[in-house]
């Protein structure tokens, strides 16, 4: 076991990363280094399609190491959330002098997060997609650290101009996102978080390299992704009430590639219109597309506010306590935006003929 408190035991375990892979994701280069090559083959056929060969404005290395490490000597600090999840404790951390360690709970990851060699370790290919949310931890602490804002949304780019589709987890956005995507010229940016900037009289939005995760409903609502499901999951979810099939958690993979083919995925653009989803499935309305006065009322933002979360580490090393910005804040980053609500019940085929009918598709 490596003891996490123990710096020459840490030296010891990076000297043994002999293995690497170099990922440039809009300007950052991440130099991955690892004593598990297997992990890499893994992290090639992941990022497919999000990464770019744009000049490189920062280089950083990241340690991925398969090995155990000694969680139980060290005094971890609960992160707490605002809703308590029925399988407990999810994520601990503890301060150094020089970054912070972070402990997934249920997984058993530890992860490292520091301005110089982040480190992940543990049981690398049994927690790949951890793995994967470290490294674009790195992409988010990076484009962050230069001004940009966190928001909580998907979204799909077409011809350089992107729309973002933002609601509180659960409300639809990566469906409505995945059905967008079935239009000629729409192209796949991000699936559950942005990253954003007025810059040059626009707004630059940023794409986070990970493909969609979705529930059975997602996959069930869509004849292109039904078969992501193994057979029986199908036949089991087939006779399913919606509201029932739309409260099960349970996570797959849509690779854009795989499932939509080349030329499916942009990586950054600018930021035209913003979806905010104000549906449920119990609304007796219709689906409706209308105008939001984000000056007059700031707080219909609350589905893009996102907290930075125990990760973030800004430039001066500090780690700043876990605190979303407020709703005007995010009002006033969204100059020249179109902000759009869709409210009454949930009918993605008639959320996707509203957005045809308003010039987003």
């Amino acid at each position: 076991m490596i003891n996490l408190l123990d710096d020459s035991a840490i030296a010891r375990a990076r000297s043994g990363c002999t293995s690497a892979l170099c990922l440039t994701f809009n300007g950052l280069k991440v130099r991955l280094l690892t004593n598990n090559p297997s992990i890499l083959d893994y992290l090639v056929g992941y990022f497919s399609g999000l990464t770019d060969s744009q000049a490189v404005q920062k280089e950083l290395r990241v340690f991925l190491i398969d090995g155990e490490p000694d969680t139980g000597a060290v005094d971890w600090t609960p992160v707490q959330r605002s809703k308590v999840s029925r399988l407990g404790l999810k994520e601990a951390y503890v301060d150094t002098h020089d970054g912070r360690w972070i402990h997934k709970v249920r997984t058993g990851l530890v992860m490292f997060q520091s301005l110089v060699d982040p480190v992940v370790m543990g049981d690398l290919l049994a927690n790949r997609s951890q793995v994967v949310n470290f490294i674009n931890n790195q992409f988010l602490n990076h484009y962050q650290r230069q001004g940009y804002l966190l928001g909580h949304a998907s979204a799909f780019d077409i011809e350089g101009r992107t729309t973002a589709i933002a609601a509180s987890s659960g409300g639809g956005k990566s469906t409505l996102m995945l059905k967008a995507l079935e239009t000629p010229g729409a192209r796949f940016l991000s699936n559950d978080r942005i990253l954003f900037k007025a810059e040059g009289g626009a707004v630059r939005v940023l794409g986070v390299a990970k493909h969609p995760r979705v529930n059975p409903g997602t996959l069930m609502h869509s004849e292109r992704l039904r078969s992501i499901l193994p057979a029986a999951e199908q036949k089991r979810f087939a006779g399913m009430p919606t509201g029932e099939l739309w409260a099960i958690e349970q996570k797959y993979d849509v690779l854009i590639p795989a499932a939509y083919g080349d030329g499916k995925t942009a990586l950054s653009g600018t930021l035209r219109n913003l979806v905010l989803l104000d549906w449920s499935l119990d609304d007796p309305a219709p689906t409706e597309l209308g105008p939001v006065d984000i000056e007059q009322s700031p707080h219909a933002l609350d589905g893009l506010r996102k907290s930075p979360g125990p990760f973030f580490q800004n430039a001066e090393g500090v780690f700043p306590p876990e605190q979303s910005p407020a709703a005007d804040v995010y009002a006033d980053r969204l100059p020249g935006v179109q902000v759009l609500q869709l409210t009454g019940r949930v009918d993605f085929d008639r959320a996707v003929e509203l957005l045809h009918q308003w010039g987003l598709l």
